[in-house]
């Protein structure tokens, strides 16, 4: 099982989501000067004096990670002048463990434990661990400070993606990598190129075999009587097709395929080897598209080709003169352009012009790049959205211009042409990985305040921003980084800023429209952030209780637009979309009951904490919720019929069980005594149910 991430010191105030109240009193503490000095007692484990209420003063380790010794953080490798891509920030390191010596055990970190991470992160951050002793109160005070969730987390996986690809930039499709297998091509043995006629009889012969043996011919005729078809390309008897798909089903059919690819990918014939690879290509997604392939076994075989093409590129690159790369190169982009590799799978089109970046590094090759990308640019764009009848389009066009727009950018940052890529992003500013793309690289270069403005006023032109959120999440450059979408990003970027107000802001929207568990955090952030800069406790009640209308309103917008539950969800996914979480912890952290009122009306069962809510201001609403859980006929044995005909509540034990479940919910809603009397209402129904009794005898 994996274990949870460690948190970084930057954000360490996470561990403490759930119990709010203990950060708070731990910020007291390290404010009062309660916290003594810090010591390293052994390579990144750090101790120290925390003085307790009552006199009595605790010990607390705290042990981090390597990136914490000797109280400083690690520099990233990139730490330079040279340009203005380089990052020069300090890594916080990661909060391993923790230990205390107070008897306070109800919750995983106490606040002795909270004092002593505010002091080591002020450590940490150049700041001097007593407030009051800086000559400017304000540039160290903690309430002038805002916590780092997200921000650090992108920023390594910017630095990351910059030495995966070039090692000076992000890019979307280009990496060493290509480089790599390039030169493991060069190894292998080469052997005489196939001549193409030759090389296109040996791909389709056992592919028309496969069809022929299906009883698939071209005249309509049905062959599967027909045993000895195939015989001459090795493919097993036909009993293997009556079968239900399996893995390696198709490797017979692809057999003469891959040898003219394995045969071409090793030729330095580089003009004629392109041709053959381009009649493999076409020839797979022929294949592809008149097949049922339920496991994607071909979709895997078309990935795979695509990407070894991609890397024999950058042999063609390296080593052909340049009138011969420009003929391969134009093979390949040829075979981009077939109607079933474009709409089939757009990606796989895009790769095979992507091809093209391998020519980026060489002067005298970068021309033909550039043809060929600006000329797929203009050829996909919605100008010539008409050429094709929509029947043929599996994909949307406009898919594989997007994917053909950011080889382009690939392109411009390869050859360092940053006006390029300015008029880039300029021409598609609604291009959506461009875009992220554009706030990346503003990020890298500390850029927060064009970040921010960037997508703020991106999101100020979208219809939904939720849904432009949605479409954001799911991305290749900061996967699993942006929970939500663009507003993730306005998060980072109002870290950056230190801008409490901004950051308060994007804390506010993913509460209104929150509809996950991780969502619930953000409650307990936005109160904290705003306790950090002055704001009182009566103040931050007005706040919640504002908030929480914004989020009725918006719960009242998802029931009249969405349904319920997503007819496409599945597993874990399929959950209420008129649910939030985030909100349902506003309401019972700061006891909104008239909020709770009117939220319970949109639920089917309200969890215990929302119900006892609910039940301080209209205990009769709460009770008839759990009235309505309780089997039919539990308080009414005249009212209700059974399928049997029987008058009254089903007669098993789990209907039974269900009553004890909501008599006890009832009880830690209602006290003891109420339950009793209710449970007593039940059993006077049915006084002559033995079952019934011992199921809830302990309410009797």
């Amino acid at each position: 099982m994996d274990t949870p991430p460690k948190p970084l010191l930057h954000e360490f105030e996470t561990m403490f989501d759930d119990v709010p109240q203990i950060l708070d009193r731990a910020l007291d503490y390290w404010e009062d000067g309660r916290v003594g000095t810090v010591e390293e007692i052994a390579p990144a484990l750090f101790h120290t004096v925390v003085a307790g209420s009552n006199a009595v003063s605790y010990d607390v380790d705290i042990r981090l990670d390597a990136g914490g010794r000797n109280g400083r953080g690690n520099q990233t490798d990139d730490q330079t002048d040279e340009d203005d891509d380089t990052t020069l920030r300090t890594i916080m390191p990661h909060v391993m463990s923790t230990a205390c010596t107070c008897p306070y055990h109800t919750t995983p970190y106490c606040k002795h434990v909270g004092a002593v991470l505010y002091s080591l992160r002020a450590r940490f951050e150049d700041r001097p661990a007593d407030p009051s002793s800086h000559d400017d109160p304000s540039a160290c005070d903690p309430k002038t400070m805002v916590p780092k969730h997200v921000l650090d987390g992108i920023l390594k996986r910017i630095d990351e993606q910059a030495r995966e690809s070039d090692g000076r930039h992000i890019l979307f499709f280009w990496s060493t990598a290509c480089l790599r297998y390039a030169e493991q091509l060069r190894a292998d043995e080469e052997t005489p190129l196939i001549p193409a006629k030759e090389a296109g009889r040996m791909i389709l012969g056992p592919m028309d075999a496969y069809h022929r043996r299906l009883g698939r011919n071209d005249d309509g005729r049905d062959d599967s009587d027909d045993e000895d078809l195939g015989d001459e390309y090795g493919l097993p008897p036909m009993s293997i097709y009556s079968e239900t798909h399996r893995h390696g089903m198709y490797d017979e059919a692809l057999s003469g395929l891959h040898i003219v690819a394995d045969n071409a990918l090793h030729s330095t014939d580089y003009a004629n080897a392109c041709l053959n690879l381009a009649i493999c290509m076409g020839a797979l997604a022929a294949f592809t598209n008149s097949v049922d392939d339920d496991r994607h076994e071909l979709s895997n075989e078309n990935d795979q080709l695509v990407n070894r093409i991609r890397c024999y590129m950058e042999n063609v690159a390296a080593y052909a003169d340049s009138p011969t790369a420009s003929i391969a190169l134009g093979e390949i982009a040829k075979a981009a352009y077939e109607p079933e590799i474009q709409f089939y799978d757009p990606s796989n089109a895009a790769m095979l012009l992507a091809g093209s970046l391998a020519f980026a590094r060489y002067e005298d090759k970068a021309v033909w790049a550039y043809d060929v990308i600006d000329t797929a640019i203009e050829r996909l764009g919605p100008a010539h959205d008409g050429e094709l009848p929509h029947d043929v389009l599996v994909t949307p066009r406009h898919i594989l211009h997007k994917y053909v727009l950011m080889v382009a950018y690939d392109l411009r940052r390869l050859t360092d042409d940053e006006a390029g890529c300015q008029e880039l992003w300029d021409a598609h500013p609604t291009c959506a990985p461009l875009l992220l793309m554009h706030a990346i690289v503003l990020m890298r270069r500390q850029r927060f305040h064009e970040a921010y403005r960037l997508v703020d006023d991106y999101l100020g032109q979208c219809a939904s921003q939720p849904e432009a959120d949605r479409q954001i999440v799911y991305n290749g450059l900061l996967q699993g980084l942006l929970p939500h979408g663009w507003h993730s990003l306005l998060e980072a970027c109002a870290e950056g800023m230190n801008d409490a107000d901004r950051l308060a802001d994007v804390y506010r929207f993913v509460i209104i429209n929150g509809n996950d568990r991780a969502d619930i955090g953000y409650v307990s952030r936005l109160r904290r952030l705003m306790t950090m800069n002055g704001v009182s406790d009566a103040a931050w009640h007005d706040e919640a209780k504002a908030l929480a209308r914004k989020c009725s309103r918006n719960i009242a917008d998802r029931i009249r637009t969405q349904p319920e539950i997503p007819a496409d969800a599945v597993g874990p996914e399929r959950r209420s979309s008129w649910r939030n979480p985030a909100y349902e912890k506003l309401i019972v952290d700061e006891r909104l009951s008239d909020a709770a009122l009117t939220y319970c009306t949109t639920i089917h069962y309200p969890p215990m904490p929302l119900l006892k809510t609910l039940a301080i201001g209209h205990p009769d609403e709460a009770r008839q919720i759990i009235y309505d859980a309780l089997p039919e006929g539990a308080l009414d044995a005249r009212t209700f019929i059974t399928r049997t005909g029987r008058r009254g509540m089903n007669a098993h034990r789990a209907t039974y069980r269900q009553v004890a479940k909501q008599l006890r919910r009832y009880a830690e809603v209602f006290g003891e005594d109420e339950m009793r009397e209710l449970a007593r209402r039940i059993v006077g129904q049915y006084p002559n149910r033995k079952a019934l009794r011992e199921e809830i005898a302990f309410a009797l």
